[in-house]
This record gives C-alpha cells, sequence and structure tokens, in this order.
C-alpha cells in the first residue's frame, strides 16, 4: 500500500503519521513548510513539499490511498477554510482519479451532516467541509469520510462512539483517537462509508466493526 498523506505536519496530520510508522505502512508525507521536514526523520522519510494553493499533481504518481489530514486553523477565517477544507479536496479528488488512485480518506467533521445547525461562527467552515465531502462521495473514487465531533489534543483513549446525524452526542473526542480510526479504518479495509463519531466506551476497532 502507497500512501499519500497530505496535511501531515499538521495537529492531526501528525498523530496519524506516527500511526502509520509504528504500524510499518509506507507513507509519503505532504506538508507545506520545508522548516518541518525535519521532523520525519524519525520516521525514516522525507517529505514532499507544496502549497495547495498550487498544483500539486505531481504528488499522486504511484500512490493508492490518499489521506487528506490538512485542515483550517481556526482564526485564519473564511478564505483559507474555502481553500483547505474545500477547493484543495476538490483537486486532490480530481488529481486522485487522473492518477488511478483506489481510496480516499478525508478526514472532516461531525458538523457536516447540517452545516445550518452549527454555531454562526462555524457555519461556513462546516459548509466547506460538506461540499467537499460531497464531492468525494460523487468522485466514482472508493472513498471514506471521518466525520469526528470537537478535537481535543488530549491522550488518545481508545474507545468512541458512533453517530450519523447533526443531533448526536457531542462529547469532545482526541485526534490521537482519530488518527487511530484512520488506521483501524483502512486495516479494516471499510470504503464507501460515512463514519461520524464522538468521544464514548466502545474500543475502536469494535466501533468500525459495527459500521
Amino acid at each position: 500500500m502507497s500512501i499519500l498523506l497530505i496535511g501531515a505536519s499538521g495537529r492531526t496530520g501528525w498523530l496519524v503519521a506516527g500511526k502509520l510508522h509504528a504500524s510499518a505502512i509506507p507513507f509519503c508525507p505532504l506538508i507545506r513548510n520545508a522548516t518541518k521536514s525535519d521532523a520525519f526523520e524519525r520516521f525514516g522519510v522525507r517529505p514532499l513539499i507544496a502549497d495547495l494553493s498550487g498544483d500539486f499533481s505531481h504528488v499522486f504518481s504511484g500512490i493508492h490511498t490518499v489521506i487528506y489530514a490538512a485542515g483550517s486553523a481556526e482564526t485564519e477565517g473564511s478564505e483559507q477554510e474555502r481553500l483547505i477544507d474545500r477547493d484543495s479536496i476538490i483537486k486532490s479528488v480530481d488529481y486522485a482519479k487522473q492518477s488511478s488512485v483506489d481510496l480516499f480518506v478525508v478526514i472532516s467533521t461531525l458538523l457536516a451532516y447540517a452545516p445550518e445547525r452549527s454555531q454562526q461562527a462555524l457555519q461556513h467552515y462546516a459548509q466547506m467541509k460538506r461540499e467537499s465531502d460531497d464531492y468525494v462521495i460523487a468522485s466514482g473514487l472508493d472513498y471514506l469520510v471521518l466525520r469526528p465531533g470537537t478535537l481535543t489534543m488530549e491522550p488518545g483513549v481508545g474507545t468512541i462512539q458512533i453517530v450519523s446525524d447533526a443531533n448526536s452526542p457531542r462529547d469532545t473526542v482526541a485526534r490521537e483517537d482519530v488518527a487511530e480510526v484512520v488506521l483501524d479504518a483502512l486495516k479494516a479495509r471499510l470504503v464507501n462509508k460515512v463514519i461520524g463519531f464522538v468521544g464514548g466506551d466502545v474500543p475502536i476497532g469494535d466501533a468500525l466493526a459495527r459500521v
């Protein structure tokens, strides 16, 4: 399996990278800031450098699975939300199709189930996520859309609760547990599913087995 991890130096992407490395799954990190390259030496890989606002089609050559873990920061505003949370995902999907990628995984948000129900400050972000999710689902690629609830940097606990709509409980979920969901979903070969989840008490592997 050859995996392209987009947003590998981000808060969630870095944790996904660590999980892949610990499981001896080869992957290629894609980051924007070249100064963060040295951090990946512990994984024995050198990241590709590309700006998601430009043409980065070349990084998809030979890739079988894409994990899109990039996301706009809370303070970056609507333009970055449009770029990172929608437009760059759409471009990535198009590049993936051109390169015959087998699976496209995107880390979205629980808010994407119903952006209009989000608090005002998050509605645009949620709408961008929903539009990109819809594009992934309609792309013709095998896909996996992961929609975690509110994220924290707390240590992972290895348990979650699967939810399926905007009215679901909103217990926070650790980014480390999101990374574990990505890894376990790949190992279970889950495809063509939208999986919403929040903090809970069901072991991640068991929760995904019920999806």
